[in-house]
């Protein structure tokens, strides 16, 4: 309900700054908690499966380098198996004692005509036991030639070397001078069927184990480049074998070509720099042109084969891999950014509801602060149980909050009681002080010097109770207002019990607040001593136990039948006075309310018996 007046203090204090100003400087709480969906769940999504795009681009690039690298070693052996089986077919040729007779018949100058008829039928035998043999040619250190050529189908002329210009002269000399095979490189032979030929050959010096210097006669297997061409395309059976794109072909150690898919670059010359990045552009300039360099998709590898100094490459285009991978990865983006778009379609959901929520609260804050304090917050299902708990206290806080606002109210209306009464009932202290002195002299001129006595104490304990009665004083002038409190009633009850008091000197200089124990001694000499018979006896001890003081007031009077050790004040059942015990529960409370938890107020009593009251507050 609206209030004004003295609850306007209230008002201040429970004022709530406008939460709407707030969000209008700020963003708001629904954004705040989208930014943090967005940062723990969206784009760690994101960064995770850009990451994995990236890692598995890289792991299948590694992947294809190593097929390919494998691919590189098997052509490899099966190119080195190859050469080892004509190797084979050619040692037969230059170790065949057939052929050494025959050549040797032929440098001796008999019949040459006729052993040279038997020579090429020999070497007939030879050219049909592997495939891809075309031609094996005799040269004499005499300077015949006897062949069997394939190609040409005659025995006038080869398919290969050109008999002018002393070409048979040049082989000859090369191959004589040493004891290895020498491999000679593929160049175009002849055309048969409008299709070229290329061959490579193999050449061995003709052995006589009889005389192993001697030096008669080389034996030159030539084979169709087809051969290699074949095992190449082996390696691009996957990827369109012999296209423009994926290319496999072999270099020999000077880099001339020995075999390719594109027959006519067969013999070019490849100029190769020594280090690996330049010879892999040259390479690529070699199968794509001279713009092929900078592109990146372009994939060269290369194998060398010891043996025989020949290296064999893999050019590959893979744009297609890399088209693929790319399709991939953008189904995988889309597939992120619909998983993104239902995850914030989510969020904006939840976030919504719970927002929802806050905003109702916020209202019921605004109206709680314009004092408006009958307004409730409303529970539903769709409300978080985090909502709930705050509704239920919100609630709870606003009902408090109405009670302590009729309670200062009252409180309120009470006091001005209070002052009215208290302006009613003012007298002046110094008008009641000087009346009393004026009958004290009166009491002296009459010699009642008893009453004078009397009229003296009491003003002076009426000027310690009204000057700054909620005052703190040392214990040293509250013991002084005692005795005078403690004479007056032993005046009164002409002395019918005996009073001691106890004070400890380290005590005499603590701090205490004013009357505090005036209550529990009026409370033994008024209720305590009623009907006991016996002599009547009242004690006071203070003393100072470390930080604490300790005041201990016992009697020896009736008891308390129901109030053994305890700290909640006194019981009145049992008392058939029923105001025997209002002042000390009032005192009780005064001593919490000024000391709180720090102060323990302890009454032992029996019925019959008497009773001691221990309080203990701190020494200041």
């Amino acid at each position: 309900m609206p209030y004004s007046g003295n609850d306007r203090i209230l008002h201040d204090v429970m004022k709530i700054p406008d939460l709407h100003l707030a969000l209008s400087r700020k963003r708001s709480f629904k954004y705040r908690l989208i930014a943090a969906f967005c940062i723990v769940s969206i784009f760690p999504v994101i960064l995770v499966q850009t990451a994995s795009s990236y890692n598995i681009a890289g792991i299948l690039q590694k992947n294809v380098d190593a097929l390919e690298r494998s691919n590189l070693v098997q052509t490899r052996k099966i190119i080195r198996t190859k050469l080892d089986f004509y190797g084979d077919l050619l040692y037969q040729l230059y170790t065949d004692d057939r052929i050494i007779r025959l050549i040797d018949e032929i440098e001796a100058g008999a019949d040459v005509e006729f052993n040279s008829s038997l020579l090429r039928r020999t070497i007939h035998t030879y050219v049909y036991t592997m495939p891809y043999v075309q031609s094996i040619t005799v040269l004499t250190s005499g300077g015949h030639m006897v062949f069997d050529d394939l190609l040409t189908g005659y025995n006038t002329k080869t398919s290969w070397i050109d008999v002018t210009g002393g070409q048979p002269a040049r082989i000859f000399d090369s191959v004589i001078s040493g004891d290895d095979t020498l491999i000679m490189s593929s160049k175009l032979a002849s055309f048969f069927t409008s299709r070229p030929f290329y061959l490579f050959h193999l050449a061995h010096r003709v052995v006589d184990y009889k005389d192993i210097r001697k030096k008669s006669a080389v034996v030159i297997l030539s084979i169709d480049e087809g051969m290699l061409g074949e095992i190449c395309d082996e390696i691009m059976e996957p990827q369109s074998p012999g296209s423009a794109d994926n290319t496999v072909f072999i270099l020999d150690s000077a880099g001339t070509i020995i075999s390719y898919p594109e027959k006519s670059k067969i013999g070019m010359k490849v100029d190769l720099p020594k280090d690996e990045a330049g010879r892999r552009d040259a390479i690529r300039r070699t199968v794509w042109g001279e713009g092929s360099v900078k592109r990146t998709n372009l994939s060269v590898y290369e194998l060398l084969e010891p043996e025989t100094g020949w290296s064999i490459v893999v050019a590959r285009d893979q744009g297609v891999a890399h088209r693929e991978i790319s399709d991939q990865q953008r189904l995988a983006a889309l597939v992120v950014l619909l998983s993104v778009a239902a995850l914030l379609a989510i969020i904006f959901y939840i976030t919504g509801r719970l927002t929802q929520s806050i905003d109702s609260v916020v209202a019921a804050m605004n109206s709680a602060g314009q004092g408006e304090f009958s307004v409730r917050l409303e529970k539903d299902r769709k409300m978080p149980l985090e909502m709930e708990k705050i509704a239920d206290n919100f609630n709870r806080m606003i009902e408090k909050i109405e009670s302590l606002i009729r309670e200062v109210q009252s409180a309120s209306v009470k006091r001005k009681d209070a002052e009215i009464a208290a302006l009613e009932a003012q007298v002046n202290p110094h008008f009641l002080y000087n009346t009393l002195d004026t009958i004290n002299w009166m009491a002296i001129d009459r010699e009642e010097f008893e009453i004078s006595d009397a009229i003296h104490a009491l003003a002076r304990i009426l000027r310690y109770g009204i000057d700054n009665s909620n005052g703190v004083v040392d214990i040293r002038a509250e013991a002084e207002w005692l005795r005078q409190y403690v004479f007056l009633q032993r005046t009164r009850l002409k002395n019918s019990f005996d009073f001691k008091m106890e004070i400890d000197p380290g005590a005499l200089d603590c701090r205490i607040h004013k009357l505090l124990f005036q209550p529990f001694v009026e409370n033994s000499i008024i209720h305590g001593f009623k009907g006991v018979g016996r002599p009547h006896e009242l004690n006071i001890s203070i003393r100072k136990e470390g930080d604490r003081l300790l005041t201990i007031i016992a009697d020896n009077g009736r008891g308390i039948d129901a109030a053994a050790a305890g700290e909640s004040g006194m019981e009145s059942g049992s008392d058939p006075d029923p105001d025997n015990h209002v002042g000390m529960r009032n005192a009780v409370e005064r001593i919490r309310m000024y000391y709180g938890d720090a102060a323990r107020v302890l009454v032992e009593s029996a019925n019959g018996e008497g009773t001691r009251i221990f309080i203990e507050i701190p020494a200041t």
